[in-house]
């Protein structure tokens, strides 16, 4: 199989990456793997997709990011390529933001013309904010608001039971999230300072939240599982943070996954397969969701790290019978 990943930079995927290790189950499965950046696409005039990128040989993920850094560039057809993955983040590369959504926009014109592109552009559009969050069940996530209103934020605040969490409509790793409590001193500020970025999102803290979260693999509508263990880990917090996330120093432990999270899955799995989202990361707080990672979802590293199973070429395997 002639496959594609479109990142946001060539030279940027690490090798503990969720999108370097997709690479290298890639190449051991014996595929031929190209990769390019969202600013190296040309649409030609006789309406083919082409790209400026590089074709790695199989290796380690160490050896993947060496060649990354230091192939030379060559051009591929991509009307040619039998599949297409989309390992961008939008949300880390702020200032290209532009190219990130023309590029989805000729990568959804190159499936129009037979490419499997996954995830499906037209989807990854629709989840450039933390709005796709609303089409989930009520029930199935924690309360919330998203305004540019102060005012509003300042009365949701006041109306919960215990703290409220506050963060940019778009964001990643993180960053910029706060918690607030009530009466909290600086709560006028921190309001003022997340505003400033534009539409806010407010939720409820769920009482499970003290301890993270369980970021959970989802292929296909179901939890990625090998020889009967899924694909979740636990993200826990710091003891100088509250937040979860890894790249805000939480750490990885091990985590079962619930028949609560199993039914909530269940419960999306239409709504997943309606926007084309096929390998997405859901991060849960007992059984709500607090976000679905559609963009360069990650998590496989620390899974295969805790428990020694091959998760990336099972995934390897499940794009392999989608395209």
């Amino acid at each position: 199989m002639r496959a594609t990943f479109v990142v946001n930079d060539r030279r940027e995927p690490g090798a503990e990456q969720t999108t370097t290790l997709l690479m290298s189950a890639a190449l051991r499965r014996g595929h031929r793997v190209f990769v390019c950046g969202v600013g190296d696409l040309t649409q030609t005039e006789s309406g083919e997709l082409v790209a400026t990128g590089c074709v790695l040989e199989a290796g380690t993920p160490a050896s993947l990011v060496s060649q990354l850094a230091t192939a030379g560039a060559s051009m591929e057809v991509l009307d040619e390529q039998d599949l297409c993955v989309v390992r961008t983040n939008p949300g880390r590369d702020e200032s290209r933001r532009a190219l990130h959504i023309a590029a989805l926009r000729l990568l959804e014109r190159l499936e129009e013309r037979g490419v499997r592109v996954i995830n499906r552009p037209r989807g990854l559009s629709r989840a450039l904010t933390k709005l796709s969050l609303l089409d989930l069940p009520d029930e199935l996530r924690p309360r919330t608001l998203v305004t540019r209103d102060a005012a509003a934020i300042e009365r949701f605040i006041a109306q919960q039971a215990s703290r409220t969490v506050i963060k940019p409509l778009d964001g990643t790793r993180g960053r910029d999230v706060f918690v607030l409590g009530h009466g909290s001193q600086n709560a006028k500020q921190i309001i003022e300072v997340v505003l400033r970025q534009g539409y806010v999102v407010v939720q409820e803290f769920l009482a499970g939240a003290v301890n993270g979260d369980v970021r959970v693999t989802v292929i296909d509508g179901e939890v990625l599982e090998v020889e009967g263990q899924p694909a979740a880990v636990a993200r826990v917090p710091s003891r100088e943070d509250f937040r979860s996330n890894l790249h805000a120093g939480g750490s990885a432990a091990p985590s079962s996954v619930t028949t609560e999270m199993r039914d909530a899955v269940a419960q999306i799995s239409s709504l997943l397969e309606a926007e084309g989202l096929f390998h997405v990361g859901v991060d849960f707080v007992g059984g709500q969701i607090l976000e679905l990672n559609v963009f360069s979802p990650g998590g496989l590293y620390p899974s295969e790290r805790l428990y020694g199973h091959d998760f990336s070429e099972a995934v390897i395997e499940a794009f392999e019978r989608r395209a």
